[in-house]
């Protein structure tokens, strides 16, 4: 990203804590003269306030996940009135799955670009239709996982059912051949002819 102006507006949504300072450094490398907001949870707006790298930041309410929705409206046309010339996602893996409601968090900012960092420090470049495929990616995940379950439930119901229904026909069957064996009349002559 080249810098058009002297001050860079930068937003790092700090769902990796792990790898938050040395992405600071980094930026501040990049971008000497950058401003940079952090988004973080509520428990950790004191630790991140301290940090000298990071000039604003925003909090949000303490949730089990950070999402666009978890944020509300009014905050995001917040985020987005203050102009981002970057917004900056979190991995603590280096693939990055898993963070899709970071990532769709990041482009509600509206900023002029937005990456996804991993702990190794590099980066990828990221849009809303990136962020919306790895959505719908882990979205299906859960739904095959799903599907999956429904599948071998259905087979173990049909494999007990069938049991149930051979232990009925055998159980039936052998009513029938319980009953005692009456010789028929050639069967007994033959019977009475070899004793």
């Amino acid at each position: 990203m080249k810098a058009q102006s002297s001050e860079i507006n930068v937003l790092v949504i700090r769902s990796a804590t792990r790898i938050l300072n040395q992405t600071l450094l980094s930026l501040r490398e990049e971008f000497p003269d950058c401003k940079i907001t952090v988004l973080a949870p509520q428990s950790g707006h004191e630790a991140v306030a301290q940090d000298p790298l990071v000039d604003e930041v925003l909090t949000i309410p303490d949730q089990r996940r950070m999402s666009v929705s978890s944020y509300g409206k009014k905050n995001i046309a917040r985020l987005q009135e203050k102009n981002f010339d970057l917004a900056v996602s979190l991995y603590n893996i280096d693939h990055g799955l898993g963070y899709s409601n970071i990532d769709r968090l990041a482009c509600a900012a509206k900023a002029k670009e937005v990456r996804g960092y991993n702990p190794k420090g590099t980066f990828v470049k990221l849009d809303s239709a990136k962020a919306m495929r790895k959505s719908i990616m882990e979205k299906t995940t859960v739904f095959w996982l799903g599907i999956n379950y429904a599948a071998t439930t259905l087979l173990c119901l049909i494999i007990t059912l069938a049991l149930i229904a051979e232990w009925c026909v055998r159980k039936l069957l052998g009513v029938f051949s319980s009953k005692p064996y009456k010789p028929t009349v050639r069967e007994a002559n033959k019977a009475a002819a070899q004793s």
